[in-house]
């Protein structure tokens, strides 16, 4: 065997190598460690290796440490991560490459207990402070909890609760609720669902919930704490009508019971209370308070006189832990408050907390200051304003509320209303009344003028002498060209005179042409619309027929009056597809009507008896609910008023002459019977005469507008104001929500365009709108104050209006297309 020799130099060097001396290389320092994280994409990670912190920050996914020695020991530890259990501390030493793992587990929840509430909150990140049970009316402020800076809450429950918001299990015999089902005792109890989070100072920074995330019978149930006063064991129903109701499943023992809590907010309210599942598990949730300021400013006015200044004692309360600079204004021209910047101390710098503002037991952050107001305006009277609080990038954080009251000589211009609003139509001259009034010994001369005015629209300044302590009526005359569009916009009346101004704004409707009616209003059943225009009952009639005074009707064309006719005792018109119009007489009032032709002649013929309200079809037959002959049942009926011929087409149905309507599509072939009496609407065709019902409900009626195609889409209103449609196969979408469109919306569906397919018109206001259903654009015009609009037979609207003519109301007819 051959025996490898090395030089004496080498071996020596080798022999120190071995016991670490001599000057060869240390310890390979290549190795890496990686730290890698299952469950999370992320999470708070610290590495240290001794005294020495090689990484405290986040970790996403994966993080590798290079150039360590061998031999070299590593301590690594994750941080919690809100939903997921925290993954134990390792410890390794490093000899090659290696790959530590940090397993976060989701959490299932925690058992519960009826007297303690426990555990880590998400969702939310609180400082170190305290928590407080409570529910939307206030706090159990002896029931009181630990709240960590890592989310840790620990609350054990005190009895009896120290809140009076108590209430008997069961409604008492007078609260207008009843119970349906079975309870063997009636406690009174203290249902709390929520608790309250505080910093240790006592500012209210949010609210957790105990989540179930396992057990829960309610989707998206929460835990709530009831305290009984005695044990019951009670299921059943509490029904309040429109105010809600209660269901109950409950085995409450004497004392804290923990139970499933569900609450669906809509109207009306329903609320469930179960005992819990003995599997229940729960995590608790936490979510912030939106930061503001809210600024006390008391109840005194600020006045001013003579004087320039008044100063008041302002507190300032910070909800939500807001703090930093802050600059102060007000939302009324000439009225400024001083210092225009306040910094607001920082969580916890504040003292003095003593009454919750939002009643839940304790003060928010606040600070007390002296504000400074000065009013450089000139007009006089009362009026409220706000102070407003905005942040250092300007936005608004919050406020406070107060009343100016200016006693200093001015003048004030009085329209009669708190939101005024003026018509004038093309090519009319008409104008704004008002009254204008000295205050505090203001005399002299006072000018009056429209500013803003839409283009073709004039208005000269009016002048006039004002004596102290006096008002006079005042009239501003507005001239609209023939060609001014039809438009609505704000305008202001300019008041002025030494030493005093003042504004008033006013909504302006440029409206389109139209033919006066009468001086007085239009009944609503008498409008009907017919090939060859609109007739319209437009008053009395000095002759009388069987000592009742007769009355007149016209037709209107876009030129005018086209034929007049009096007629006795007309409540309602109804246009034929012939061009005629029949004018019924009241349903108790004879058996007499008339079929007026074009030119206004008219041939008397025997209705049926019982007619009320009525309307054709696409053959000129009339339908209506009334009374058959033979057992003076209300049964569906037509009667052709040409022939005379009466039949009854649909007996089988709970038929009203009370809160009923009939909708009639655009072509007189489908009918659609609404009425407070029938579970379901009736379908008519007419041209078969076949009667169905509609298969669902329209829920609301009689609080809604609707109106039927001639495919049977129904577009109809909702509670809410959107405007929905309601597809042949049931189906029902909105179509336009309220909440997406500017300024208040108040739709009335009128009805399907007659010439034009898709074309729907509504009402808004003052507003006549045409609406293409295809592409939802919407055409609006003014129109004025409207009492009456129907569809027309050769397409577009008929409004009527009843609006002021100088000195006097009138009505007026505009025909849209």
């Amino acid at each position: 065997m051959k025996t490898l020799r090395l030089p004496a130099f080498v071996a020596l060097s080798a022999v120190l190598a071995a016991c670490g001396g001599g000057n060869g290389p240390g310890p390979a320092a290549d190795y890496a460690l990686t730290v890698k994280l299952v469950g999370v994409s992320a999470a708070p990670v610290s590495v240290k290796t001794g005294n020495t912190v090689l990484w405290n920050d986040t970790v996403t996914g994966t993080k590798t440490f290079t150039q360590l020695a061998a031999g070299t020991v590593v301590t690594v530890k994750g941080a919690a991560v809100p939903g997921f259990d925290v993954p134990a501390e390792q410890t390794v030493t490093v000899n090659a490459d290696q790959t530590v793992t940090l397993i976060y587990t989701a959490q299932r929840g925690a058992a519960i207990s009826p007297a303690k509430i426990s555990g880590t909150v998400t969702g939310a990140t609180f400082p170190a402070g305290y928590v407080l049970l409570g529910n939307a009316d206030g706090v159990s402020a002896n029931s009181r909890g630990t709240l960590s800076a890592s989310g840790e809450v620990d609350l054990k429950l005190a009895a009896p609760p120290s809140t009076g918001s108590s209430s008997t299990l069961l409604p008492p015999s007078f609260s207008g609720c009843t119970f349906t089902g079975t309870s063997t005792a009636n406690p009174d109890i203290f249902r709390f669902s929520r608790l309250y989070a505080y910093s240790a100072q006592g500012d209210p920074l949010g609210e957790i919930q105990e989540e179930l995330v396992a057990g829960a019978t309610v989707p998206g149930s929460t835990v709530a704490r009831i305290y009984s006063t005695a044990a019951s064991q009670t299921s059943g129903t509490v029904d309040c009508g429109n105010s809600g109701s209660v269901v109950y499943d409950l085995d409450l023992k004497a004392g804290w019971n923990a139970v499933e809590y569900s609450a669906k907010t809509d109207v009306p309210t329903r609320l469930t209370l179960k005992s819990l599942d003995p599997a229940a598990a729960s995590q608790l949730k936490g979510r912030l308070f939106e930061s503001f300021v809210n600024v006390a400013l008391g109840t005194a006015p600020l006045t001013f006189a003579a004087n320039e200044t008044v100063s008041v004692a302002a507190r300032f309360q910070q909800v939500g832990g807001v703090s930093g600079t802050v600059t102060l204004s007000t939302d009324v021209p000439g009225l400024t408050v001083e210092p225009t910047r306040l910094t607001l101390p920082t969580l916890g710098a504040a003292q003095g907390q003593s009454a919750f503002l939002q009643g839940l037991g304790l003060a928010p952050q606040q600070l007390d200051t002296q504000l400074t107001f000065r009013y450089t305006g000139t007009v006089p009277g009362t009026l409220p304003f706000r102070l407003l609080v905005n942040d250092s990038a300007g936005r608004p954080v919050g406020g406070g509320y107060g009343t100016l009251s200016v006693q200093r000589p001015g003048i004030k211009l009085d329209l009669g209303t708190s939101v005024p609003e003026e018509f004038v139509c093309q090519g009319e001259t008409g104008a704004i009344r008002g009254q204008l009034v000295s205050l505090f010994g203001y005399a002299g001369s006072v000018t009056l003028s429209l500013k803003g005015l839409p283009a073709g629209v004039s208005a000269a300044p009016v002048q006039v002498t004002l004596g102290a302590n006096t008002s006079t009526e005042i009239t501003l005359p507005i001239t609209v060209a023939k060609g001014a569009s039809p438009t609505q916009r704000d305008v202001t009346i300019e008041v002025s005179g030494p030493g005093a101004t003042s504004s008033v704004s006013l909504a302006l409707g440029v409206c389109p042409q139209r033919t006066l009616i009468n001086n007085g209003g239009v009944s609503e059943r008498g409008l009907a619309s017919v090939s060859s225009g609109v007739w319209i009952l437009t008053g009395i009639a000095e002759t009388q027929t069987n000592n009742s005074y007769d009355q007149v009707l016209k037709r209107f064309t876009s030129s005018g009056v086209a034929a007049t006719v009096t007629l006795p005792e007309v409540d309602q018109l109804v246009g034929l597809s012939s061009g005629d119009v029949v004018a019924l007489p009241y349903a108790n009032g004879g058996t007499q009507a008339k079929l007026v032709r074009p030119d206004g002649t008219f041939t008397t013929v025997v209705k049926p008896e019982g007619v009320g309200q009525a309307v054709s079809d696409a053959d000129g037959r009339l339908w209506y609910v009334g009374r058959d002959a033979a057992d003076q049942r209300l049964v569906l009926a037509r009667w052709n008023p040409v022939t005379g011929e009466v039949a009854v087409m649909d007996r089988t149905r709970v038929y009203s002459l009370d809160n009923t309507e009939f909708l009639v599509s655009p072509d007189g072939k489908t009918l659609l019977y609404l009425a407070l009496s029938t579970d379901l609407p009736v379908v008519v065709d007419t041209v078969t005469g076949a009667v169905r019902d509609l298969g669902t409900r329209l829920d609301g009626y009689p609080f809604f507008t609707a109106a039927i195609g001639n495919d049977g889409t129904i577009w109809l209103t909702d509670i809410n104001n959107n405007l929905n449609r309601r597809d042949p196969d049931g189906r029902v979408s909105t179509v336009i929500s309220r909440a997406t469109l500017p300024g208040p919306q108040n739709f009335i569906v009128i009805g399907l365009d007659a010439a034009t397919p898709g074309v729907l018109w509504l009402q808004n206001g003052s507003k006549a709108i045409r609406l293409e259903t295809s592409s939802l654009k919407m055409t609006s015009t003014p129109v004025g104050r409207i009492s009456r609009m129907i569809t027309t037979r050769n397409g577009g609207v008929a409004v009527v209006t009843y609006d002021g003519c100088a000195t006097q109301a009138c009505s007026h007819l505009t025909l849209l297309n």
